[in-house]
């Protein structure tokens, strides 16, 4: 495979484990995460998420300009994400070749924005210490599974899921 067929299958790849995770997140909804919720809400829970990160990393005073510039950026793209969410309804209703067509074009769209948010993550990490580096590495963005709620499927180590 040529370098860039083997990055746009990365990118894709880590596109679709991204969605596996929204789809996947829960929250204080009946069907749980951020994806289940109004706008508003979904917009509160990553606030709040956020500022726990926030506490958790200690940031000194140099580093919070950092953290405002990156955080800006995350609030940005859920909005870009709200915004931009496809009618489903309508993309039914084209012919297969069109619908892949737009999707194909969404996720290059998606490509280039999570490549700005890499510019913007790296950013920011570089400002951390080693320890808040772990802190941050350790942090997840729709809550750990595991803690909020009952684990649900195969348990880890079982070969499958």
């Amino acid at each position: 495979m040529k370098r860039n067929t083997r990055m746009i299958v990365a990118a894709l790849t880590i596109l679709g484990v991204s969605a596996g995770g929204l789809a996947h997140a829960r929250g204080d909804g009946p069907c749980g995460g951020p994806q289940a919720m109004s706008g508003k809400a979904a917009g509160e829970y990553m606030s709040k998420r956020l500022d726990r990160l926030q506490t958790e990393l200690k940031l000194n005073p140099e580093q919070e300009t950092a953290w405002q510039a990156w955080r800006g950026d995350m609030k940005e793209k859920m909005t870009k994400m709200r915004e931009r969410r496809p009618d489903s309804e309508a993309l039914a209703k084209l012919p297969a070749p069109e619908r892949m067509a737009r999707m194909l074009e969404r996720h290059k769209e998606r490509q280039q924005e999570m490549e700005a948010g890499l510019v913007s993550l790296r950013a920011f990490y570089a400002k951390l210490s080693p320890e808040q580096q772990k802190t941050f590495d350790s942090f997840k963005p729709f809550g750990d599974h595991r803690r909020d709620g009952p684990r649900r499927g195969p348990k880890e180590g079982s070969g499958r899921g």
